[in-house]
């Protein structure tokens, strides 16, 4: 078989995510973050940005208090596509309800050993064990290990456009893909990446993107019972940075 799933989800489903035994209570993720810091080590796609800080009062320039100025792009770290990104009628992340983003039915495929992932298509989903009503599929493609290096935004894997539709075949009820590469769009092929933003976002059941997800910490031997994605509240955004809290 070509990677490995992790299939997670709440307690006692089909006879798995007992908390019986101690060892599942152990193996259990908790207090962890799935979301990269913003800083000045932030990798950007296109690789021609940067998170900025600017101090506007600081206690030793002699100011009662320190404050500081960001600025960067919307699709920064961590962060999810909504579909206003590539319609322009799509949408924007003040039209989710707050209970939208709480996944408690996830399954991880994780193809990390397959390094370098090129390309990933509907043949790698067919290994995802099915869960009823799967809300969140989280993709751990083994390049976020790269993120650091310029290999990271530069040579990302290809994510080809006919996955969505065979993950709405298959998941009617999934809400959103979460992977650890910049973009759905490698820099190695931005046209196929266009496709596949459209066809992901497009539609009357978009399924959003969570792009630059920190899936490292994940290994096949824990159990995820829920997922919480926070984004930061912009009105009319296209995209926005989130904090992801797994428990």
């Amino acid at each position: 078989m070509h990677g490995r799933t992790l299939r997670v989800g709440s307690p006692g489903e089909n006879g798995r995510g007992r908390l019986a035994g101690g060892q599942e209570r152990r193996n259990i993720v908790n207090r962890i973050y799935l979301s990269h810091f913003l800083g000045d080590d932030t990798p950007f796609y296109g690789g021609d940005e940067t998170f900025q800080v600017e101090s506007v009062r600081s206690i030793a320039a002699g100011d009662v208090c320190n404050t500081s100025r960001w600025s960067f792009l919307n699709h920064a770290g961590t962060h999810v596509d909504l579909p206003l990104h590539f319609f322009s009628e799509g949408k924007s992340l003040q039209e989710y309800p707050p209970d939208y983003w709480i996944f408690s039915k996830i399954a991880l495929l994780d193809l990390s050993d397959r390094l370098p992932v090129r390309v990933v298509g509907p043949e790698v989903l067919e290994q995802v064990l099915f869960l009823d009503k799967l809300r969140c599929q989280l993709i751990k493609t083994g390049t976020g290990e790269l993120r650091g290096t310029p290999t990271y935004w530069q040579a990302g894997p290809v994510f080809r456009p006919e996955m969505a539709d065979y993950l709405r075949t298959r998941f009617c009820s999934l809400r959103a893909i979460g992977f650890d590469a910049i973009s759905v769009s490698s820099w190695t092929d931005r046209v196929t990446g266009r496709s596949a933003h459209r066809a992901f976002l497009g539609g009357p059941a978009p399924i959003l993107l969570i792009e630059d997800v920190n899936l490292t910490p994940l290994n096949v031997s824990q159990r995820i019972l829920k997922v919480t994605v926070a984004p930061l509240l912009v009105r009319e955004t296209d995209a926005a940075p989130c904090t992801i809290l797994p428990r």
